[in-house]
């Protein structure tokens, strides 16, 4: 086990070097040539730092399959925002038969696989108004629920919506515009974005309004693929979590850090280490495989019960010892990250 580590280690010295050097290639090929592809002909800017942006890869929907169509995804030099300017119009499209409505009782299961979700927060916050951005079918909903919390939610699907509001029995509100709605809501105690961030075409906007709707001492929790990750430096477009073009935004956790500080927001915890995120390294292998060895044109959720099986098993184990690099400065596939609101001083 020793030697493997230290074998995985030095990999990862080399491939970083490779990495910051083709990193700096491309940026001189870009500035001298500009023979990267831009559809509009335009530049394109950075939605954060509004400085131009290099073109990163081009994607497909490879995960769901929803179409063969090309996304054409950006960094920015500065903040290294990974990004997808051009959102395809219909967008609702690759959300088709996106959600799945349990019953109350395997809502109830589920929740309790997840329960390290409450643990996280209910460490900083333990009652008060919790609004949740993005929440589905509502599986944290419920959590929060019956842990006590007063729960209000912030849904774009109007089965979603229908479905928090009846089965769940939360305030649910059926907007695809979060800073819109925050703007017609009373203050909350608890904000969570868990894995919701990525899919909003205007993030900024909403941590605005989330650090206006927060009361003092409040906190917010965002959870989200990490572009710093090293399933993302090995895979590139072909890593799951791109989900292209259902992921809008790929933001650096430092990113998110740096910007969310003006706002009055400073983090508590940071981590990619966390169960979920534990959970969504093996989802990367796993995905990743089943994606690459796809024969019959289904997305994975398509897959025989066999087929799953194996190919999940195959990324189980390839995902142990890649986890020992994964598990170390911040480089697993998702980060969960929890800020609070400074309090007022008189």
């Amino acid at each position: 086990m020793r030697l493997l580590a230290h074998l995985l280690l030095t990999w990862e010295a080399n491939f970083n070097n490779y990495q910051s050097c083709r990193a700096r290639i491309l940026l001189i090929i870009q500035s001298q040539f500009k023979r990267f592809p831009n559809p509009t002909s335009m530049p394109i800017n950075c939605s954060l730092c509004q400085v131009e942006a290099i073109f990163l890869f081009d994607a497909k929907d490879l995960n769901r399959k929803i179409s063969d169509e090309t996304f054409s995804y950006y960094r920015c030099p500065k903040c290294q925002l990974a990004f997808l300017p051009q959102i395809p119009e219909n967008l609702d499209d690759y959300y088709s038969g996106y959600y799945q409505f349990p019953t109350l009782e395997t809502i109830a299961q589920t929740a309790a696989g997840e329960r390290f979700k409450l643990e996280m927060v209910q460490q900083f916050k333990t009652a008060g108004k919790l609004l949740e951005i993005g929440p589905s079918i509502g599986v944290f909903c419920y959590q929060a629920k019956q842990a006590g919390f007063e729960v209000d939610a912030i849904e774009m699907s109007t089965d979603c919506c229908k479905f928090l509001s009846q089965e769940i029995g939360v305030n649910a509100v059926n907007s695809d515009n979060p800073p819109e709605a925050i703007k017609n809501m009373a203050a909350h105690d608890v904000i969570v974005l868990w894995h919701n961030i990525e899919h909003l075409p205007d993030p900024w906007a909403c941590l605005e309004q989330v650090s206006q709707n927060l009361n003092p001492g409040g906190i917010l929790v965002v959870a989200a693929p990490n572009p710093d990750s090293l399933g993302f430096r090995v895979l590139g477009s072909k890593w799951p979590h791109v989900d292209a073009p259902r992921h809008l935004n790929l933001i650096p956790l430092k990113t998110l850090v740096e910007y969310l500080e003006p706002l009055k927001l400073k983090p508590l915890m940071t981590t990619t280490n966390d169960p979920g995120a534990q959970y969504w390294n093996r989802f990367s292998w796993q995905i990743y495989l089943m994606n690459c060895f796809n024969y019959n044109g289904k997305n994975y959720s398509e897959k025989s019960r066999l087929e799953w099986i194996f190919w999940a098993a195959i990324g189980y184990i390839i995902s142990l010892p890649l986890a020992l690099l994964e598990r170390r400065n911040l480089k697993g596939s998702a980060y969960t990250a929890i800020f609070k609101k400074e309090t007022l001083t008189t």
